[in-house]
């Protein structure tokens, strides 16, 4: 049996949308509960920007995939193969 690739976007789907509010949840809290400053502005923009570098590499890590190809379930899960396991039990 295999699977296609893209199934494995759904978890990222749901990492990026979760880190994505999170982000504005202490951005929010950031401003409005936090000292207002330099100091404050500035951690809200090392935030930002180190988010967005995240995103970035991520993406580009990402692009070279095939998605549209299929991988055996065998090849993913090592107990599949019969009797024997790659991890020598």
């Amino acid at each position: 049996m295999e699977i296609p690739l893209w199934i494995l976007l759904i978890p990222l789907a749901f990492v990026l949308a979760f880190t994505f509010l999170f982000l504005l949840f202490n951005i929010f809290h950031l401003a409005k509960y936090g000292i207002v400053g330099r100091g404050a502005i500035g951690l809200i923009l090392v935030y930002i920007v180190s988010y967005c570098f995240i995103l970035v590499v991520g993406a580009t890590a990402i692009l070279d995939v095939t998605w549209t190809q299929s991988v055996p379930i065998k090849n993913l899960l090592p107990f599949t193969s019969g009797g024997s396991s790659s991890f020598g039990i």
